[in-house]
């Protein structure tokens, strides 16, 4: 029972599916678990990125986990988790998933963390600068914080940055934009992973390795404002299947 809450912890880290196994990692169990990829590993990973990505996510959204850990969709993480838990409580698997995603440290202060206690390694999956809602609209992207006022809205355009993990790069046209010059996303889009993930920052080298740097154990997690539960139900089985089917083998 203990070997198997190990297993699910650690499978629960891979929420980011950006996390390449060819990064710098906490170790070698840590880089083994990310690089296997969780809410989005296999669908975004073969799907082709469009060709505008940023034009095909135009949209509000808003923070993944908070929506996926609210009472009202337990049901549903019950329901997904169950057939996949083995002899793990739903309820408990349910909760690591969660918890393994909603962590409050990133940057130096988790790596710190993390490297003295491995057994505790978690991802803040939110939004950072004040941000409460991102508000993608062709090549502009806009941050409001949660009274519903602007923080930033810039221009990007497209930045051809050598990668191994399929990130797709973005640059301010403004040169004063501050914590939202750079944005990486993966290539998920609702249509497929039902879910975004991105991050951001002032220097293009925090966007390079998910362990080291301002920026370690950082890894924001949107899902459109107008989601349905459909959407809900769609992404929170994907997250499940992925991460608790590699936890079985």
């Amino acid at each position: 029972m203990k070997q198997k809450l190990a297993a699910l912890l650690l499978c629960a880290a891979c929420l980011v599916s950006m996390i390449g196994c060819g990064q710098t990692s906490a170790g070698s169990a840590a880089s083994s678990a990310v690089s296997e990829g969780a809410v989005s590993s296999v669908a975004s990973q073969e799907a082709a990125a469009p060709e505008d990505y940023l034009a095909s996510i135009s949209g509000t959204y808003v923070e993944l986990f908070p929506e996926l850990a609210k009472e009202e969709y337990r049901n549903i993480w019950i329901d997904a988790v169950t057939p996949l838990a083995a002899d793990v409580d739903a309820q408990t698997a349910t909760d690591m998933l969660l918890g393994m995603c909603m962590a409050e440290p990133y940057g130096p202060d988790a790596a710190a963390q993390y490297a003295a206690d491995p057994d505790s390694m978690a991802f803040n999956c939110s939004f950072l600068g004040g941000v409460a809602k991102f508000v993608m609209d062709g090549d502009t992207i806009t941050g409001l914080d949660d009274q519903g006022q602007q923080v930033f809205s810039h221009a990007y355009k497209p930045l051809d940055v050598d990668n191994e993990n399929g990130f797709i790069f973005y640059q301010s046209e403004d040169e004063n934009a501050g914590q939202f010059t750079y944005f990486a996303f993966s290539p998920d889009t609702m249509e497929t992973t039902y879910h975004l993930e991105f991050r951001y920052a002032e220097d293009l080298a925090d966007l390079q390795s998910w362990f080291e740097g301002n920026y370690a154990y950082w890894n924001a997690a949107a899902i459109a404002e107008d989601y349905d539960q459909e959407t809900l139900q769609n992404v929170i089985e994907l997250f499940a299947t992925e991460n608790l089917s590699d936890a079985n083998n």
